[in-house]
C-alpha cells in the first residue's frame, strides 16, 4: 500500500521516492553505491573493483531510517543504516546519506512527505535523544575512540541526537558518573567500551539514594568499545552486537528492556553483577590471563587447555536455591519462556530508594530448603546472560528478566576428553547436554572456595573481574536495571 510518494531529481537523474508505511523505495538512484576504499592489487598488479550492489534495490526499512528531512534549500535530506548484505543474517550495516533536489513548486508536498516518514519511523520511541556517551580509551585494544569517532559518532549525528561526550580517565570512575550525573538530563547513559565500564555504572547508580529510580530512568546503551562484549553480544548476536554501528541504531531505535541485577555480598562489601560469577578453571582462564589480553578471547582458550590438561579441581563449600535442576525441562521450557520474555512488566521510573536483600545475612545459616553441594569442581560458572564472549554460549537458556540465574557445574572427575567435549561444544551451547554438565536455575546461592593445596591460588570472577576468594552470597533482583534493546529480549539460542 503507498501511503506517500514523491519525485525528486539527483543531477539530470529523476529519481522516485514512495513510501509504504513500512519502507521507503528509492528509485533511480543509480550512484548510490558506496565505491571500494582503496584499489585492489595482486602482486602489484592493479585489479578490477569489485562489484558493488545497489544498496537502493530493496525499500529500507523504517528501523534502518535514521532521518528524513526537507530544508529551505529545497533538497531532500535522508540518512539510513543500510544492510550490505540484507539476505543474511546479523548484516553489516553502512551509513548512508542521500540528497535530492525537489521541485520548489513540490514544496509543500515535500514537507509533509518527510514529515508522514519520521512520524513512522520514530513512533514508539523519541527523536533526537539526548545521549550521554561514556568512552573508555584504555580498555581492550584501545580502539574506543577511534570507534566512536569514526563509526558510532556519524550514526548519532544522522539522527539528530543530543551528544554530550566523556572519556573515563581511571578505574572507577563510570562509578563516580552515574552515581552523580543528572537523570534527568539525558534519555540513556551510553558506553563505548568493554563490559567493566557497564559494572561500573551499575554499581555507581545504586549506590544512589534513588537506586532504584535512577538505574531505570537512565538506561544503558551499548556500543562494543572492549575485550569483553557480553551483554551487547547476548541482545544482538555474535556478529551485530559486535557491530558498532549496528547497536548505535540500537540505542537510537532501542526502547528500555528490564534486566535482573545480582547482589554480591562478602563479609565486607556488597556490590552488584550483571554478568557472571566464576570460580574455578573457567574463573582462572579468565583471570590468570589477563597479562594476555592484547590475543582478545583467545586467551581465554589458551587459559582452559592449561588447565584441563592439568587435571585441575577446585573445592568448595555451597549451597542453592534451586527452581529448576532437570536439564531436559529446562530446555523444553525455553522455547515457551523465550517467547514471552518481551512481555515484560512496565518499566515503573518512580520507585525511588535503595535495593534490600532478602536472604539471611553470609553470617546466618542458609535457609531450610536450599541444596547444600561441599565437593570437588573443575567448573562453577553462574551468568545472567547467555553469551559471555564471541564462541562462548555458556548458557544458552538464561533469560534477561526472569529473577533467576543459570548455573553450569562440572564436578571432579570427568576425563581430559569429556571436558574437551564441553568446551569444543560450547560455541553452539550443545555443552549443556553433556553428562559430566549439570544445569541448574536458581534464586540465590552462596559459596566458600575451599584451598586444599596450598600451591594452588583460588580464583573468583565476578564480571570478569577479580573477586576475593572467600565466602560470598549472591541473590538475583528481578527486572532491577534497564536497558536500550530492539526486540525487548535477548537473541535465540535455540540448540
Amino acid at each position: 500500500m503507498v501511503v506517500a510518494s514523491l519525485s525528486a531529481k539527483k543531477g539530470h537523474q529523476v529519481v522516485q521516492l514512495t513510501y509504504d508505511g513500512e519502507g521507503l523505495r528509492i528509485e533511480g538512484d543509480v550512484t548510490a553505491a558506496k565505491r571500494p576504499k582503496a584499489p585492489r592489487t595482486c602482486f602489484c598488479i592493479p585489479l578490477p573493483p569489485p562489484k558493488v550492489s545497489n544498496p537502493l534495490l530493496l525499500p529500507i526499512q523504517n528501523l534502518n531510517l535514521l532521518n528524513v528531512e526537507y530544508g529551505s534549500t529545497n533538497m531532500l535530506r535522508i540518512s539510513a543504516l543500510i544492510p550490505d548484505k540484507p539476505a543474511e543474517d546479523e548484516s553489516p550495516v553502512t551509513l548512508y546519506n542521500l540528497v535530492y533536489s525537489i521541485d520548489p513548486q513540490d514544496a509543500e508536498k515535500a514537507t509533509k512527505f518527510s514529515s508522514d516518514i519520521m512520524s513512522q519511523v520514530y513512533k514508539d520511541v523519541s527523536q533526537g535523544k539526548r545521549l550521554k556517551v561514556l568512552i573508555n580509551p584504555f580498555g581492550g585494544q584501545g580502539k574506543a575512540k577511534s570507534i566512536f569517532e569514526t563509526q558510532v559518532k556519524p550514526v548519532f549525528e544522522a539522527a539528530k541526537c543530543i551528544v554530550d561526550v566523556q572519556f573515563t580517565e581511571r578505574q572507577g570512575h563510570g562509578f563516580d558518573i552515574a552515581k552523580e550525573i543528572d537523570i534527568n538530563a539525558f534519555d540513556s547513559i551510553v558506553t563505548v567500551s568493554g563490559d567493566g565500564v557497564i559494572h561500573e555504572i551499575i554499581n555507581g547508580f545504586l549506590e544512589r539514594p534513588d537506586a532504584r529510580e535512577a538505574i531505570r530512568k537512565l538506561p544503558l546503551g551499548v556500543i562494543p568499545g572492549g575485550t569483553g562484549n557480553a551483554l551487547s553480544i547476548s541482545l544482538l548476536g555474535e556478529k551485530s552486537g559486535f557491530d558498532p554501528q549496528y547497536t548505535a541504531l540500537q540505542v537510537i531505535k532501542g526502547k528500555p528492556m528490564a534486566f535482573d541485577l545480582c547482589s554480591v555480598t562478602y563479609d565486607d562489601r556488597r556490590y552488584f553483577s550483571f554478568l557472571s560469577q566464576n570460580y574455578g578453571i573457567t574463573a582462572y582462564a579468565d583471570l590468570a590471563t589477563e597479562h594476555m589480553r592484547w590475543m582478545g578471547d583467545t586467551r581465554t582458550i589458551i587459559g582452559l587447555l592449561q588447565q584441563i590438561f592439568g587435571r585441575k579441581s577446585y573445592s568448595m563449600e555451597a549451597a542453592f536455591d534451586i527452581v529448576k535442576s532437570d536439564k531436559t525441562t529446562i530446555a523444553e521450557d525455553y522455547p515457551v519462556e523465550y517467547d514471552r520474555s518481551d512481555q515484560q512488566e512496565a518499566i515503573d521510573n518512580t520507585r525511588g530508594g535503595q535495593v534490600v536483600d532478602s536472604i539471611p545475612p553470609l553470617s546466618e545459616p542458609v535457609p531450610k530448603g536450599w541444596t547444600v553441594v561441599n565437593d570437588d569442581i573443575s567448573v562453577f560458572l553462574t551468568s545472567k546472560v547467555p553469551w559471555l564472549a564471541r564462541g562462548m554460549l555458556t548458557h544458552p537458556y538464561c533469560m534477561p528478566n526472569d529473577g533467576l540465574i543459570d548455573l553450569m557445574l562440572v564436578k571432579k572427575g570427568a576425563s581430559i576428553g569429556e571436558q574437551l567435549g564441553v568446551f569444543d561444544a560450547v560455541d553452539k551451547g550443545t555443552h549443556v547436554k553433556s553428562k559430566i554438565v549439570d544445569y541448574y536455575k536458581v534464586k540465590a546461592f552462596r559459596l566458600t572456595p575451599v584451598t586444599k593445596d596450598p600451591k594452588q591460588k583460588n580464583y573468583v570472577a565476578i564480571d570478569g573481574e577479580h573477586a576475593p576468594a572467600k565466602p560470598f552470597q549472591v541473590e538475583v533482583h528481578r527486572s532491577l536495571g534497564a536497558v536500550l534493546s530492539l526486540d525487548g529480549r535477548y537473541r535465540s539460542t535455540t540448540i
